[in-house]
């Protein structure tokens, strides 16, 4: 269908065949007419399974997360790629640190500091963050 109307080859429209020949205009029309009133109902459905698709994904994804989590005190290691991304090289090290955590700003999320007390301008999520053990 396109622009409303059915496509008919030449083929069809020379030799006479039957869907050409007992075309209807009128109960065409009628036809398009109910398949736009049911379009909606067809995209709410669609609608509804993307959702409980993007549900089922969801829950997979969250099974596998492994939740970090660290009290005020704790010592981490901060990614280095996250802090200087501009500084990139083979031998260069991977963590930074250690920090110590000074502030939880929300789950997940926290203030840092250095060994001697001075603040670390920005908040570090936990996927950057690993505890170091000493």
């Amino acid at each position: 269908m396109a622009f409303g109307l059915e496509a008919v080859s030449p083929v069809e429209v020379s030799l006479n065949s039957p869907r050409a020949e007992y075309f209807d205009a009128e109960a065409s029309q009628e036809g398009i007419q109910l398949h736009n009133v049911l379009m909606e109902e067809i995209r709410d459905e669609a609608f509804k399974r993307v959702l409980q698709q993007q549900a089922r994904t969801a829950s997979y994804f969250n099974k596998k997360v492994k939740v970090k989590q660290f009290l005020v005190g704790d010592l981490v290691l901060r990614e280095s790629a996250t802090s200087q991304p501009t500084i990139k090289g083979k031998f260069k090290a991977p963590w930074e640190g250690p920090y110590q955590v000074t502030k939880v700003v929300a789950p997940g999320t926290y203030r840092l500091s250095t060994l001697d007390g001075t603040p670390i301008k920005n908040a570090w999520n936990a996927i950057h963050l690993k505890k170091f053990y000493q």
